[in-house]
């Protein structure tokens, strides 16, 4: 017997197979023989079976049809369901529960040793779901054949059985004027069942009605004297017996335990469908017995526990308890408080969990334990109980994990942005009836929402404001979440009447450690890495493992190392508990990030990827520059900004990069540091892809002799460089030179392969005219880097063959090589490039005539590169203004702007 199986077969009412898609449709004959090897636990001859599947008509092949019909229904049935062969036999071998007529069987029993026990309301639960099974007669149409006839007569006794348990129950519960009607049909159907007249005798009785139970009885009497012969039964006798005396015991009932009110809420549930419902499955399926939601303060997990409460609980047939631990300070005091909720006495030298493990016995109970966070030493209680009352389930809401055995932690998050839109509209309606969610002030709502991270008690809280200020006003004031996120319910607790407090109750659960741990996390506004977090905040992984049980703080995933994140409603609280260290934890990260940032600079040299290290750390980059700036720390800032710049140049913002970088030179003291050559070329670099040429030669002048004294040959070659570009940019072939040259001598001292020097000759070669030198000197590159495996080298090589192909009429080669290094940039994220080849695909359009496509691709690379500040034309020579040109000529002005601009308009 294994786990829950995918299929579920059925025999209780017509014989069929379901699975993930539904019913499996099956041949009359492949059904005879599945219901054969269903009905015992044994295995099935091949001559029985064939007497089975033709019922005394089978043809001469019937032995060898047994066989393929076993096999192709080996291929048809879903997992959950086997047929093997032993012996020259068959045997069906069916997973746990997934037979209906096992399921039925097992609840019956179930429901029989719940009567025993004195529990009435659970028997009419387990007699209801077993009886839910049955669609009709056992086997269907199936059941009167001489293979199933019997196994369908005992199923139907069973049957009748677990009507009699479920009326049986009713009546202890003292539902007898509800029930007699059933009862009484019941018995009319059963003739001769001692059974269904003794609970038709009761009822009429508990009924006020003596005279017709006697008289029932003595119907029955003559009918069992006139018809066989027989006498009724002892316990037949019994009861007429007492009826006559009226026994005051007949009376005794055993009333349903009184159904305890769950609080309703006010207002409806918003936003957590997709929660309700899963939680709702959970805890009708019985399989995870201690669900533990967990969530931050505000997220709602209490209101969401209620709400599935509330729908199951006439599922659970002893009802459903709530218990309140907010008050509690003693986890001592958690089970004997759990006791007096359920009116279960303790004797004073009895452990409270024993009595309640003894008084619950086999009750089908569900408990909620409302806000167990701060007692969480009482968890292990919890695990102990639910595993000694076999049918207690435990809901617990927790801002912490407890960590325990058999503990099914639920996660609740914040809303998603449309639930916290409508849960703010509603609360805020409720307040202000003119209220109106509409197109002058969604943004506003959404911004709002958006800053208090979707928790439901944040969005209260500041719907809560919208009698005194407008959205617009309410959104500006939000840079002080915590002042202004008061004013809660008076009938909430204290700890959800602002956000302060809410906050507040779970920092005071954690230890010292835990909290400066936390505090200092605070300053990474785009969260922090594992190693940052190790670093910076001194931060081991037991404690980042209870910050993040704690609901602190959030592991993001990542595909490099784990990165832990906060909300911003969290992070405003947090920074205020790290006080006068705030500084010099930020400036932790200045140089945490600088190290990370010399690491990336050094790899993407040859590997653009390597970038990608720097994309979750862009926020954090940003504080960590605005803190050095703050402390005057300017040679940190120079190292941060300068280490950056092919960062800012690949990922499109190269005017932010040379705005951090120049504030950071500002700062400093002059001094010929590498960090200062680093800044000085970086930010040359950024201001040539700007299109600003002269203050690129002005920083790359300044750069050289900063780098020459601080001895950095790498920063002085990139100098050069730029020089270079600069130098034939403005058609001085021959200073180009001079610099490309130079700066392969510099990369020969550094041993050091000078591809991007010989890109940069070609380009020169290019420019001159001579075709044949850029092409050779491309390829070579294009060569070099196919080898290493740099996509970056390869997507550069081929832009620039790709402008030499075009240059010399090879339009087919240019399209193959401009989609090439497109893709490559693509990969990368070096959205300039993307452009540049985008402006080679309207090159190649032209050349084909197709000059509104020519136009459009243009206008498109166009606004590429205006959104992130670099020029138009600095790419492929005269190839795109001559490109521009031939358009405008062929469809005219005015259709050649239109395409343009719809070119343009699109890749916004």
């Amino acid at each position: 017997m294994g786990a829950m199986a995918a299929a579920d077969v059925r025999v209780l009412g017509p014989v069929e197979v379901v699975g993930d898609d539904g019913a499996i449709p099956l041949a009359a004959k492949h059904t005879r023989l599945l219901a054969a090897l269903l009905i015992a636990d044994r295995a099935w001859s091949v001559d029985e079976l064939v007497e089975a599947v033709w019922d005394g008509s089978a043809p001469a092949s019937a032995r060898k049809l047994v066989q393929v019909y076993v096999s192709q229904l080996r291929k048809a049935l879903p997992p959950g369901i086997e047929i093997t062969t032993r012996q020259g036999a068959y045997e069906a071998t069916v997973a746990t529960d997934a037979l209906d007529a096992a399921r039925f069987e097992r609840l019956l029993r179930e429901a029989v040793v719940a009567r025993e026990a004195g529990n009435p309301a659970l028997v009419l639960s387990l007699a209801d779901r077993a009886l839910s099974l049955w669609r009709g007669r056992a086997y269907g149409e199936l059941a009167y054949e001489d293979f199933a006839r019997a196994e369908s007569e005992r199923l139907e006794e069973l049957r009748l059985a677990a009507v009699e348990e479920r009326l049986a129950a009713q009546l202890q519960l003292g539902h007898h004027n509800d029930v007699l009607g059933d009862v009484l049909s019941h018995a009319e159907g059963n003739a001769f069942r001692e059974r269904a007249h003794e609970l038709a005798m009761l009822a009429l009785y508990r009924s006020g009605r003596q005279a017709d139970a006697l008289e029932h009885y003595a119907a029955l009497r003559s009918r069992l004297d006139e018809e066989l012969g027989l006498e009724p039964g002892a316990s037949l006798r019994e009861l007429q017996r007492r009826i006559l005396q009226q026994d005051q015991e007949l009376e005794v009932v055993f009333g349903a335990q009184a159904a305890v009110a769950l609080p309703v809420p006010p207002n409806p549930l918003v936003g957590r469908e997709r929660e309700l419902g899963a939680l709702h499955t959970l805890l009708d399926r019985r399989e995870s017995r201690l669900i533990v939601l967990t969530g931050a303060g505000g997220s709602g997990k209490t209101r969401l526990a209620l709400e599935a409460a509330r729908q199951v609980a006439g599922s659970y047939a002893n009802g459903v308890r709530l218990v309140e631990l907010a008050p509690l300070r003693d986890p001592a005091l958690v089970l004997p408080t759990v006791a007096q909720a359920l009116e279960v006495g303790i004797d004073a030298d009895e452990p409270a969990l024993d009595a309640l493990a003894a008084a619950l016995g086999s009750q089908e109970l569900l408990l909620l334990l409302d806000n167990a966070e701060h007692v969480r030493t009482a968890a292990p209680g919890y695990a102990e109980l639910v595993a000694r009352v076999p049918r207690l389930t435990v809901l617990l809401t927790s801002r912490a994990v407890l960590h325990v055995s058999g503990e099914h932690v639920f996660p609740v998050a914040p809303l998603q942005e449309e639930a916290a839109i409508e849960l703010f509209s509603q609360r805020a309606r409720l307040l202000d009836a003119g209220f109106e969610l509409g197109t002058e002030n969604e943004s506003d709502v959404r911004e709002i929402c958006r800053r208090v991270d979707g928790l439901p008690l944040a969005i209260e809280l500041a719907a809560a404001r919208i009698r005194t200020l407008t959205p617009r006003t309410l959104r500006r004031r939000l840079d002080d979440r915590l002042s202004l996120l008061t004013g809660g319910p008076r009938d909430l607790p204290a700890r959800q009447q602002t956000l302060r407090e809410t906050i507040e109750w779970s920092v005071e659960l954690l230890n010292g450690e835990e909290r400066d741990v936390f505090a200092r996390l605070a300053v990474f506004p785009g969260g922090a890495s594992l190693g940052a977090a190790e670093i910076v905040a001194d931060a081991s992984l037991d404690t980042l493992g209870s910050l993040v049980d704690h609901h602190l703080i959030h592991r993001v995933e990542s595909a490099e190392e784990p990165r832990y994140g906060m909300l911003e409603t969290i992070r405003e609280y947090v920074l205020e508990l790290l006080g006068t260290e705030r500084q010099s934890t930020a400036l932790g990260m200045a140089r945490y990030l600088a190290d990370v940032a010399d690491e990336v600079e050094i790899e993407a040299r040859s590997r653009a990827q390597a970038l990608a290290r720097l994309d979750p750390e862009l926020d954090n980059i940003r504080a960590a520059l605005d803190a050095c700036a703050e402390t005057g720390e300017a040679e940190l800032e120079l190292r941060l900004a300068g280490g950056i710049w092919r960062y800012w140049w690949f990922r499109g913002a190269p005017a932010e990069g040379i705005r951090h970088i120049e504030r950071a030179l500002a700062a400093g003291d002059g001094s010929a540091t590498v960090a200062r050559a680093q800044a000085l070329r970086g930010a040359a670099g950024l201001a040539w892809v700007l299109g600003d040429i002269e203050r690129a030669q002005e920083l790359a002048q300044a750069a050289i002799p900063v780098a020459v004294e601080a001895g950095s040959i790498w920063d002085e070659t990139s100098a050069h460089n730029i020089l270079g570009i600069v130098a034939n940019l403005e058609g001085d072939r021959a200073r180009a030179r001079l610099h490309h040259r130079r700066a392969i001598e510099l990369c020969e001292q550094l041993g050091i392969e000078p591809v991007v020097q010989k890109v940069n000759l070609g380009v020169v070669a290019l420019d001159d005219g001579d075709l044949a030198e850029a092409r050779t000197m491309f390829e070579d590159v294009l060569a070099i880097h196919r080898r290493n495996g740099s996509v970056e080298g390869i997507g550069t090589a081929l832009l620039n063959l790709g402008v030499v192909h075009h240059a010399l009429g090879e339009h087919e080669a240019s399209l193959r090589a401009f989609d090439e290094a497109r893709d490559c940039f693509e990969e990368v994220g070096f959205r300039a490039h993307v452009a540049h080849a985008v402006q080679g695909f309207a090159a190649f359009a032209a050349s084909e005539g197709r000059f509104e496509d020519a136009a459009r691709l243009l206008g498109h690379a166009r606004g590429e590169l205006d959104e992130i500040g670099a020029p138009e034309g600095d790419f492929g020579g005269d190839m795109v203004e001559l490109t521009k040109e031939r358009a405008r000529e062929a469809l005219g002005e005015e259709a050649f702007e239109a395409a343009y601009a719809a070119g343009w308009e699109g890749s916004a």
